[in-house]
This record gives C-alpha cells, sequence and structure tokens, in this order.
C-alpha cells in the first residue's frame, strides 16, 4: 500500500513538472508583452502632457513680450515717413486771378517759399483732388500774406524757407471731407493719413472740422525747410498725419524734432499768428480780417 502511494505522488509530481515546464514560457512572454503595452502608453502619454505645459508657458512668454508698449520719447517712425512722395510745386502755372477783393496768391509777396498743395491732386487724406481746388495755388488774405512775408524775411538769415501746404480752403472742400467721412468703405488712404485712427471718429477728436479756419482766408498748413536743399525740418510726423504724433506737445517724438516745431511757432507766433495744439503745422492770423466769414471761391 505504501509502495502504491508513493508511486501515485512521484507520478503526479512529475506531470505537475511538466505542466509547469510547457505552460512557463507563454506566460513569461504574455507577462513581458503587457509591461511593454504600458510602457508605451507611459512614454506616449508623459511626453504629451509636457508639451502642453510648456506650451502653456511658451504662450505666456510670448504675450507678455509682444503686448502694444505706450509710445516712448522716440520718434515713431512708420509714422513719421508717411506720404514723403509729395513735391513742391515747380511748373509755372497760369493764375487766372479771379480773386475777391483781400485776398492775394502769397508766391507773389513770398517768392521764396515753396508748395506743396496735396489738394489739388491724390496726396491728401482723401486720395484725390478736392472740391474747388483746381490748381496748386496758395491763396490767403493780404493781411496773412504780409505777416508771412515779414517772417520769411527773418528766416533767410538761417537759411531757411517756408513750405505751405494749404492756405485758404473753399467750404466745398471742407463739405467734401464731410461727405468722404460718411463712407465707412473708403479707406484707400488710411495708413498713410490716419493709420491709427478710426476715419468716424476723425470729426470728433479734433483732426477736421466742418467750419475750417482756413475758409476765412488767413489760416494756414506751414512748415519749414533748408533754403540750399529744400529739404524739410523733421518735425516728427509730415503734415496732413491724422495723429496723436501730430499735437505740438506729443512725447513720441525726440527732441530734436520737438525743437524743430518750437523754431517754427516762435516765429509764426512772433508775427502775431497762433497756433492749434492738435496740428503743430496749423496757425491763424489772430487780427485776421474775416473773422466770421467762410469763403467758398475756386482755388486757380
Amino acid at each position: 500500500m505504501k509502495r502504491t502511494i508513493f508511486m501515485f505522488v512521484a507520478l503526479m509530481f512529475m506531470l505537475m513538472t511538466a505542466c509547469s515546464s510547457a505552460t512557463s514560457p507563454n506566460s513569461i512572454d504574455e507577462a513581458n508583452s503587457d509591461w511593454k503595452t504600458n510602457e508605451v502608453t507611459i512614454d506616449q502619454a508623459t511626453p504629451t502632457d509636457a508639451t502642453d505645459a510648456t506650451d502653456i508657458i511658451d504662450v505666456t512668454e510670448s504675450t507678455s513680450s509682444t503686448e502694444p508698449t505706450e509710445p516712448t520719447d522716440s520718434t515713431d517712425s512708420s509714422l513719421s515717413n508717411k506720404h514723403t512722395s509729395e513735391q513742391p510745386i515747380t511748373e509755372e502755372l497760369e493764375k487766372k486771378g479771379h480773386l475777391p477783393q483781400g485776398f492775394v496768391y502769397l508766391d507773389e509777396y513770398i517768392p521764396s517759399a515753396q508748395q506743396v498743395m496735396g489738394y489739388s491732386g491724390e496726396i491728401n487724406f482723401v486720395g484725390m483732388p478736392i472740391d474747388g481746388y483746381l490748381a496748386p495755388f496758395a491763396i490767403a488774405t493780404e493781411e496773412a500774406a504780409l505777416a508771412l512775408q515779414a517772417i520769411s524775411d527773418e528766416l533767410e538769415q538761417q537759411e531757411l524757407v517756408l513750405v505751405f501746404y494749404d492756405a485758404y480752403r473753399p467750404q466745398k472742400a471742407v463739405n467734401h471731407f464731410i461727405r468722404w467721412s460718411l463712407d465707412e468703405e473708403d479707406l484707400l488712404m488710411k495708413e498713410s493719413f490716419y493709420p491709427r485712427e478710426e476715419k468716424s471718429t476723425l470729426f470728433k477728436k479734433g483732426y477736421l472740422s466742418k467750419r475750417s479756419g482756413h475758409s476765412r482766408g488767413s489760416t494756414v498748413d506751414v512748415t519749414l525747410a533748408h533754403a540750399d536743399t529744400g529739404e524739410e525740418l523733421d518735425m516728427g510726423s509730415p503734415v496732413d498725419m491724422l495723429d496723436v504724433i501730430s499735437n505740438f506737445n506729443t512725447k513720441q517724438i525726440t527732441q530734436e524734432q520737438a525743437a524743430n516745431r518750437q523754431i517754427l511757432k516762435q516765429l509764426m507766433t512772433k508775427h502775431n499768428f497762433k497756433s492749434y495744439s492738435k496740428e503743430w503745422w496749423h496757425y491763424t492770423l489772430k487780427d485776421e480780417p474775416y473773422p466770421n466769414e467762410y469763403f467758398d471761391f475756386d482755388v486757380e
């Protein structure tokens, strides 16, 4: 009996050993396979999480470094070099001479002055000839012309000359500006003349007016140039740049540009002209002869 039991136990041991040998490799392979699968899953998940975290950091840093900043005292070159293709009027054109009594052509009083009358052409904030400007002539009251003549005489000592961009302006031209302002789709000249302003706010902010002092005949848009080269002094922004950089006391220009504006202002105020704070180039004779009359004759 004992022998039989022993033989049965031995037989069972042999069968269990054989079973173990047959199943062990598969079990190890399956285990290894499960581990490798988990390893791949972890390797794929970890970089994704890390990338997301990095992106958040990068975006934050990028946003912080590219936020718009307030303009500094240095010149904003993107504004100061606009519409520089304007050139002084040099060709001889015949004046019609049909001026109301008391009005004169400025070049007959100040022959050394340059005239860059953009409203008679396409280089202006509208982008087309303005109503009433049939020729590129600067016209003003005789009183304004005599005061400007005195300024020109004084500028000769500094080897500088006056440059006129506008003087008398017909009321029909102002009406043209008003119609233009109502056309929201016409943004042809925005980049050159009002890149940082909305067209719809130009009148509200005082860059344009529905009743202009120019129409009274004693207001001029003027700057200065070197007599020998004709090169204009750097004022920090061009005439008719409808932007805060054109304010006389803006902090967006250099000290040299501010000094040039001051030279012009001192001369103009010395000879009885008053300035306009939003436009460094805009001056009106204090004792203008027609303070309440707005004229509408053509410039021709």
